[in-house]
């Protein structure tokens, strides 16, 4: 059989193999890889897991960073949500006095004209919307208010009376 594949081709190397002169592990150089190859893939592999490690620490690095970054933006996220709440918190106080200013100076300004006129001017709903219309005689005198409601109509003085009274409890 050693004949046949080829593994001695003469009786002389079949003695020299029986009988230990030559290696036998040595039988198939095609099969074997020589020292420096298996060398150099030790090399290689070797120099394939530095590469990992490196970039395993770097990767961890970067995942540190990017969490870091995402800590950093959601404590901004909440401090920019907290500093817009108190901006328009702001926005309507400051909204709501102006308004009481601007009603301020309306009821000084009908403080000084005839009631009359100021029923007549205040009854025109297109013109003040009813919570203003009220807002505004709860600024002025009693006794001026008293006089402008006397000359509306009753249907719109009472609708301006009760929501003077809401306002009020508010």
């Amino acid at each position: 059989m050693l004949f046949w594949t080829k593994t001695v081709e003469t009786p002389q190397q079949l003695v020299n193999l029986v009988m230990g002169g030559q290696d036998s592990t040595d039988i198939f150089d095609e099969f074997s890889l020589k020292d420096d190859e298996l060398s150099e893939l030790f090399a290689l592999a070797d120099t394939y897991k530095t590469r990992y490690e490196q970039q395993a620490k770097e990767s961890q690095m970067l995942m540190d960073s990017l969490t870091a970054g995402l800590t950093a933006l959601q404590v901004e996220k909440e401090r920019l949500a907290a500093e817009s709440v108190r901006l328009e918190s702001l926005d309507v106080q400051q909204a709501n006095a102006q308004r009481s200013q601007s009603l301020d100076e309306l009821a000084k300004f009908y403080a000084k004209i005839k009631p009359a006129n100021a029923a007549e001017i205040l009854q025109q709903e297109a013109q003040l919307s009813d919570t203003t219309v009220a807002e505004l005689l709860r600024k002025l005198p009693a006794q001026q208010m008293g006089k402008i409601m006397a000359n509306m109509l009753p249907e719109r003085a009472a609708k301006i009376t009760k929501l003077m009274q809401e306002l009020a409890v508010r």
